[in-house]
């Protein structure tokens, strides 16, 4: 398999053949994840392997790949990464295809549109220090150097081939051309794969079923793509199956799904096809999806939607209370055929125009928390209703009534804040949606975007990007069951892919965690919670929801394999523990926090000097047998140096400069980061604020007489010139210096049937199936007997294991100098400061030691944090092997902190990993020299 292949040969090829080259890294508008780095990675492999190949004389089929990356993890930001390289190999032409139009009008945004909050690009892409521009066309030129993308379906696609018209891609001419194919979607383009028998192997021509017209059953456009685009378009093949230009084919074919289907002969196909793989189950154990619940009741349907709308108030005042700018849930209500989905829309107009306080008296029985075991239990309701108990208490505590919360649904849910995925010129029996409807589908958390609800049937289940989807209203009954082939039905099956739509997380800030993944896995009682998971509305329908909760573990989307596990220090540790001193220190405001006197210092700040020439005409003569003569014409005129305030510069100007930069959602002067990171209310607050800024201006003209093109250059260059100083010395927070403590006013002591104990308890993901759950196991039971593990109970990753064997196996290295030595390993508990930024970690183990070299009053803590090599470098968490060097620097051998005729050592280690040669030799040096160990 190509992907086994791929993982193989990383590990005997030095990282740096495969690093990520920085023209793609500067010119993609977001940081990639390390799944997306990894698919990246292993393309880059590939490419490698490939060009070994071609130097031997090796005969090579036209790349075709295939990424299997879940929804929502960043496929498109992956293929925009794939074009940049492409482009840089020489390649010019790209044909992006899907199998519906829909998802095509996403795409187009997010590659074309530099003002679309999901942009894929810088604004200005810089390659080999010359600006390229990205263009779409419906035909290729030879004359352009840009980036050219035809965007189109595999039907209109198939039809410009068949039909040859006017305005058109030719065959003829596509063939001469070096192209780069990306399929999005690609599980729907194997219909000819899943139903042919091995020993077909006839190549069909274009006309195989001629016109692709609206009315095309799907099978004969999806079939059209391995003849189309495998054949004729990826391997340049005519009508005789013979290969065009065989020997210069440098096409490659780049495919992008969720899900593979599980027929074997596609399976075999695409055994070496397959670069990467981050399915669902991935996606989620990364955190980077809400948590799904399915709300199942007997509800009618008016109390059905009213609980999803209570959810939805629940949810926008938990957002307002914790400051989440523009936070919008959105809630989606599914119907089961068109003609329904049109009378659903508009009885909830009806309903949202009329609701009262009184309505929601059902959500008294909602609330009451069911006991199975109470005879007693109100048995009107079968749900489980803990959620509506915490809305009743916030209301309570805050004395909110249901009237607020139905002026809410009155005043949010009006007409023009809802949308219904069919256009009213819709003609056809197919749900069908115009350009408007699209736009405003695909910007959803957009600030200006003003939608609250959509009603849907089908349209939405693919090719969809929502981030701020919280509720799915299911609107109808009954489950759809393919009994003939013992699965479940088409309808069930949407639902579910319309959740996998809902469940991508909507990233907030929150303290120092990180804001794109879950946050409160292990936080049960925090209100922010809500915002971490995603409701299924429906009708308890047992089966049905069986069928619904079954699929969805079937494609990794839910998992029920969480358990609370306890975690105390052995009975032997708890007073030794207790009364034992402990190293912490605290995040706190940085005192030398300039932002805070920045008036004053913005007098002192370095001018930004610019110059101006004059009119100027440049010719260049080439001598192929000299060095090249350039004449340069330009103005006499004498150049003279003028010192401004910025205060000087036109309002229009700053305006217009500050408009071009905002252009980019993420620009550190869009107004909300302007507001909050500079305690004003207005854009003219800060341009006030940074008024006394300095610009030196050299030009051969008066500062009235420079033109306003060149003033708005000139303030450009000033606004990104101050940002770099801004950025340099804003730093709100710094670590404090590390003081000692009680050992039991860091970790949390319970006092348990008279004794003093630590215990801490988690959610953990256990799967006995899995490999690192029997190795966990096994690990668990044989610390239970070593002494030196402090914790009764162990579950962690492969590197923490690692961690502990080395540990176990330097054993009697450890006592041979140390009166005793403990391993705690800190459960999520303990947190340190980086002295720099004051961002916190929880460092994983705890080494403690005492009595060195007979010495029975001296205590050592050092830090140990096991890394995986993808997480190890300056991209991710290198700064945390950072902090911990520094700490060994600041405090270690060499700075004894004594308390109570005790010695105290604090050390902290490079980071640990076993496989990467670099990172374990490193490590091991720094153990044996600072702790003078020899192994």
């Amino acid at each position: 398999m190509l992907l086994e292949d791929i993982e193989s040969k990383k590990e005997i090829l030095d990282e740096e053949q495969y690093n990520i080259p920085s023209y793609i890294t500067d010119n993609l508008r977001y940081p990639l994840y390390e799944w997306q780095r990894r698919a990246l990675e292993n393309f880059l492999v590939n490419e490698i392997t490939r060009e070994k190949k071609k130097s031997k004389g090796e005969k090579q089929n036209p790349n075709h790949l295939m990424f299997n990356m879940a929804t929502g993890s960043g496929k498109t930001l992956v293929m925009a990464a794939l074009i940049l390289y492409y482009y840089k190999q020489g390649f010019r032409n790209f044909i992006f295809f899907v199998n519906q139009n829909a998802i095509l009008g996403k795409t187009q945004a997010n590659f074309i549109n530099g003002s679309h909050n999901k942009y894929l690009f810088k604004e200005n892409i810089v390659i080999d220090g010359k600006r390229i521009c990205i263009r779409e066309v419906d035909v290729f030129s030879n004359s352009s150097d840009d980036i050219q993308i035809k965007f189109t379906t595999i039907q209109k696609l198939h039809n410009d081939i068949y039909k040859e018209s006017e305005n058109a891609l030719l065959l003829s001419d596509l063939q001469k051309r070096d192209l780069i194919l990306i399929g999005d979607e690609a599980h729907h383009l194997n219909a000819s794969t899943a139903k042919k028998k091995k020993e077909q192997t006839e190549i069909e021509t274009p006309s195989f079923i001629g016109e692709l017209k609206d009315s095309a059953k799907d099978d004969d456009i999806e079939k059209s793509w391995e003849t189309t685009i495998c054949n004729y378009i990826l391997g340049k093949k005519g009508k005789d199956g013979v290969s065009y230009a065989a020997e210069q084919n440098r096409n490659a074919l780049l495919e992008f799904t969720a899900t593979i289907p599980r027929n074997d002969l596609i399976q075999e196909k695409y055994e070496d096809k397959i670069i990467t793989k981050f399915e669902l189950k991935d996606f989620v154990e990364a955190k980077c999806t809400k948590h799904i619940r399915l709300v199942r009741s007997n509800l009618e349907q008016k109390e059905r939607v009213l609980q999803a709308l209570l959810l939805n108030w629940y949810r926008y005042r938990i957002g307002v209370d914790y400051g989440i700018p523009n936070f919008k849930p959105v809630i989606l209500f599914r119907s089961k055929e068109i003609e329904n989905s049109k009378a659903d829309y508009q009885w909830f107009l009806t309903l949202c125009k009329n609701v009262k306080g009184a309505d929601f008296g059902f959500v008294k029985k909602l609330s009451k928390i069911k006991n199975d075991s109470d005879d007693q239990a109100d048995k009107t309701y079968s749900f489980d209703g803990r959620i509506f108990e915490r809305i009743r208490l916030y209301m309570e505590e805050r004395k909110i009534s249901f009237e607020n919360v139905a002026a809410y649904i009155r005043e949010s849910f009006q007409e023009r804040n809802i949308v219904i995925t069919n256009s009213k010129t819709n003609k056809t029996q197919k749900e069908k949606t115009d350009g408007e409807i699209d736009y405003l589908l695909n910007s959803l958390e957009d600030r200006s975007n003003h939608i609250r609800a959509i009603f849907t049937v089908q349209r939405l289940t693919e090719g969809w990007d929502v981030l701020n989807l919280y509720d799915i209203v299911r609107l109808y009954t009954g489950r759809d069951t393919d009994y003939k082939n013992k699965k479940v039905g088409s309808h069930t099956t949407s639902e579910v892919q319309l959740i996998g739509r809902g469940v991508r997380y909507y990233p907030f800030a929150y303290k120092d965690k990180e804001k794109g993944r879950r946050k409160f896995d292990d936080d049960l009682q925090n209100e922010l919670r809500i915002l971490e998971e995603f409701y299924f509305h429906s009708e308890d329908e047992e089966k049905y929801i069986s069928d619904l909760s079954n699929e969805l573990k079937n494609r990794g989307l839910m998992q029920d394999k969480r358990t609370q596990k306890t975690f105390n220090v052995k009975e032997k540790y708890q007073s030794f523990l207790n009364g034992m001193y402990f190293f912490v220190n605290e995040k706190k405001e940085n005192p030398n926090r300039r932002l805070k006197t920045l008036p004053k210092d913005f007098k002192n700040l370095p001018a930004f000097e610019w110059s101006i020439k004059g009119l100027y005409s440049e010719v260049q003569a080439v001598n192929l047998s000299q060095k090249e003569d350039t004449l340069y014409i330009s103005d006499s005129a004498p150049t003279k140096t003028k010192a401004i305030s910025f205060a000087e510069i036109p309002r229009h100007i700053k305006y217009k400069v500050i408009h071009r930069l905002n252009a980019n959602s993420s620009s550190y002067f869009n107004y909300e980061n302007v507001c909050k990171r500079f305690n004003v209310d207005s854009m003219d607050d800060f341009l006030n604020f940074v008024k006394d800024a300095k610009i030196c201006i050299s030009a051969p003209m008066k500062f009235e007489d420079i033109p306003n093109a060149e003033l708005l250059k000139m303030c450009e260059g000033f606004m990104l010139y101050l940002q770099r100083e801004l950025e340099s010395y804003d730093k709100p927070y710094i670590g404090s210096d590390f003081k000692l403590v009680k050992f039991s006013d860091v970790f949390s002591f319970d006092d348990e049937k008279g004794k003093i104990g630590f215990k801490k308890e988690k959610m953990i993901l256990i799967d006995d199936e899995n490999d690192d759950a029997k190795e966990n196991k096994r690990l668990e039971k044989e610390l239970k007997n070593e002494d030196w593990y402090m914790l009764d109970s162990f579950w962690g990753s492969e590197e923490e294991r690692k961690l502990i064997e080395y540990i176990k196996s330097r054993k009697s290295n450890i006592e041979d100098k140390y009166k005793s030595f403990q391993l705690l390993r800190n459960e999520e508990v303990y947190k340190i400061f980086d002295f720099e930024t004051g961002q916190g970690f929880q460092p994983d183990f705890l080494l403690l030691l005492q009595g060195r070299n007979g010495n029975n009053n001296a205590y050592y803590q050092v830090f140990v944090e096991p890394k995986g090599k993808h997480l190890a470098g300056e991209d991710n968490d290198g700064w945390k092997e950072k902090f911990l060097l520094e700490i060994s620097k600041r405090y270690g051998l060499k700075h004894v902190i004594v308390e109570k005729s005790n010695e105290y050592i604090l050390i902290g280690l490079p980071f640990f990993n076993d496989t990467d040669k670099e990172i374990k030799e490193r490590f091991d040096a720094e153990f044996k020299q600072t702790l003078k160990i020899s192994c």
